[in-house]
C-alpha cells in the first residue's frame, strides 16, 4: 500500500470512529444544524478518505457495483436520515442513533466507491456520476432551508431548522464542485501516480539511455577479419 493510501486510511479511520461514539452523537443532537453538520462531513470529507484509503485492500470485491447502486445508497440514507420519525426516535436512543450513523457512513462510502476505484468510471463519466447524484439531494435542502413549519418534535427552531436545510443543500452543491474540479484537473493534466519507495511491490522502469546507440558502438572491440593487417598487393597483377 502506498504511503498516500495509508495516510488516507488512518485519517478517515480515525474521524469515522470518532463518528460513531457517544460525545460526537451526544454534541450533534443538541441542534439539528449541528447533527447536518456532522452528516455533511462524514459526506463530503470523511468518507471519501477512507474510500480511496481503503481501496487497495479491498481490490476488486465491489469491483461489480453499478453506479446507479451508488447514487441510490446514498440516496435512501441521506433522505432516510432526515425523515422526521427517524430523526425523533435517535435523539432518544443513543444504541438507534449510532445504528443511523453506521448505516449513513455505509450508503456514502457505497456512493464514493466508483469515484476512487482505479479501473472504474472515465474522467467524463466520474463528471455525470456526480452531477446525477447531487440533484436528489436539493429537494430536502431545498425544503428544510424555505420551509416556515417544523417537521421534527425534538427540534423546536425554524431558524435552526432552515440552517440544517442550507447545509444539506449547500454540501450538495460543493462535492459537485469540488469532485468535478479535481477530475478535470486531473483529465487535463495527466501524470501518472508518483511511486512510494516504501512500496515494494513497484517497479521502477529502466531510465533512458543518456546517449544514442550508434555511439556506444565505438567502444566495441573489433572482429578479428577487422583487425587482421591487409597485405598490399603488387602493382602490375
Amino acid at each position: 500500500m502506498a504511503r498516500r493510501h495509508r495516510a488516507a486510511l488512518t485519517a478517515g479511520s480515525l474521524l469515522s470512529t470518532a463518528a460513531l461514539l457517544p460525545p460526537a452523537i451526544g454534541f450533534a443532537d443538541r441542534r439539528i444544524s449541528l447533527h447536518m453538520l456532522l452528516q455533511m462531513l462524514l459526506l463530503a470529507l470523511v468518507i471519501p478518505l477512507l474510500a480511496y484509503g481503503v481501496h487497495p485492500l479491498i481490490g476488486g470485491r465491489l469491483a461489480r457495483l453499478h453506479p446507479i447502486a451508488g447514487i441510490m445508497a446514498l440516496n435512501v440514507v441521506l433522505f432516510g436520515s432526515q425523515l422526521p420519525v427517524v430523526l425523533d426516535l435517535t435523539t432518544k436512543d443513543l444504541r438507534l442513533a449510532e445504528a443511523a450513523q453506521a448505516a449513513f457512513m455505509a450508503g456514502a462510502f457505497l456512493f464514493w466507491w466508483p469515484i476512487v476505484r482505479p479501473g472504474g468510471l472515465t474522467p467524463i463519466a466520474k463528471i455525470g456520476y456526480l452531477m446525477v447524484a447531487g440533484v436528489p439531494p436539493t429537494i430536502p435542502g431545498i425544503t428544510l432551508a424555505l420551509s416556515h413549519h417544523l417537521f421534527y418534535q425534538a427540534y423546536r427552531s425554524i431558524e435552526d431548522q432552515q440552517i440544517a436545510g442550507l447545509l444539506l443543500f449547500g454540501t450538495a452543491k460543493f462535492a459537485l464542485v469540488a469532485g468535478t474540479f479535481v477530475i478535470l484537473w486531473r483529465m487535463l493534466a495527466p501524470q501518472p501516480d508518483p511511486p512510494d519507495w516504501e512500496d515494494h511491490e513497484l517497479e521502477v522502469p529502466d531510465l533512458p539511455p543518456s546517449a544514442p546507440a550508434w555511439l556506444r558502438r565505438l567502444d566495441d572491440e573489433l572482429p578479428e577479419e577487422a583487425a587482421r593487417p591487409r597485405v598490399p598487393i603488387p602493382a602490375g597483377r
